[in-house]
């Protein structure tokens, strides 16, 4: 907002004031556990099947843990462990320590996050993702060329 930055790549929602957004594409969210968890059968993913405590999720205040909330649409915060994982980083490593499962994008697929773990990924379907778009400053005289940039981002995706 001071103008140090032109314009963004961030996952949306995003909670900016005076902003434009230009959604880019979905990233979809999985199911990420101990490729033999004891917690759920992946295969057969039910979120009532999910006991309590067993969702491990970053920290409150984190925004991919707002994400994950939303896309997945967790309401029963009981099944949401009360320990928040401080990074990424230590989410993963719970998981890989099959302490429970959490909820991964897709683009952490592939990813050296996961490399040299257990944990395993799985679709959850066509209703679980977050948008990642670009945002700049509302009255940016280079709209023009955001909005381009942008283009050119969804083409190649």
């Amino acid at each position: 907002m001071e103008g140090r930055l032109d314009v963004l790549l961030i996952a949306l929602p995003w909670d900016m004031q005076a902003v434009d957004e230009f959604p880019l594409f979905r990233d979809a969210f999985c199911l990420a556990c101990h490729e033999k968890t004891r917690h759920i059968d992946p295969e057969s993913y039910r979120f009532s099947r999910v006991d309590s405590d067993s969702i491990l999720l970053l920290e409150d205040g984190h925004c991919l843990r707002e994400h994950a909330l939303a896309a997945c649409r967790i309401r029963n915060t009981q099944k949401v462990s009360r320990f928040g994982a401080s990074s990424l980083l230590t989410l993963i490593e719970m998981v890989d320590a099959d302490l429970g499962i959490t909820f991964l994008p897709e683009m952490a697929r592939g990813s050296s996050l996961l490399r040299n773990t257990r944990v395993t990924l799985h679709s959850m379907g066509e209703g679980s993702y977050r948008t990642i778009g670009f945002v700049w400053r509302k009255g940016s005289r280079r709209v023009e060329e955001f909005r381009l940039l942008g283009e050119f981002f969804r083409s190649h995706h």
